[in-house]
């Protein structure tokens, strides 16, 4: 959800519905914006732009819909599709992705703020793969010195130590 520049909820970005068929938006009034241009940046295209001044220009709604003279224009972002699908099966799905924002990120917050781990310090896959996995082994130690105790820890490790060796 994006706000527009007039902080009216009935006109912001996700209002504004795609016909597929007609490559065309349809605002809240129910006018159409039809395909603009490429959005592009460094080269490689993010979205494509959807407008119709001519249309905004005479809307009764244009105030609460935009501050912009001209009128709107919506940004489709290149993998719009994809998104759409992402977004209907977590709602589809939303007591399992409540659980696993429960159980999996948890984790992910605690090492990124709790330990300014906000990216990585290596490159490629399997240097990033090893720095993760130290990160997880670390969280996963305090865990449980912070349930057993140091001393619990350290006495279950002369136990097995004895058992190895004997």
């Amino acid at each position: 959800m994006y706000a527009n520049g007039t902080k009216d909820q009935a006109f912001y970005s996700d209002q504004f519905k795609y016909d597929k068929t007609k490559n065309v938006y349809l605002c809240p009034a129910g006018k159409e914006l039809h395909y603009y241009r490429i959005r592009k940046k460094d080269g490689k295209i993010i979205g494509y732009e959807y407008r119709n001044y001519d249309t905004c220009k005479k809307c009764e709604f244009k105030a609460r819909c935009t501050s912009v003279k001209k009128g709107r224009t919506i940004c489709r972002h290149a993998d719009q599709d994809f998104l759409d699908r992402i977004d209907s099966q977590t709602k589809r799905n939303i007591k399992k992705y409540k659980l696993r924002q429960m159980i999996v990120e948890h984790p992910f917050g605690t090492i990124k703020r709790g330990w300014g781990a906000y990216f990585f310090l290596t490159k490629r896959k399997v240097s990033v793969s090893a720095e993760i996995s130290l990160s997880f082994l670390a969280y996963n130690f305090k865990r449980v010195i912070n349930i057993l105790g140091s001393e619990e820890i350290l006495r279950r490790l002369r136990q097995r130590r004895k058992v190895i060796l004997a």
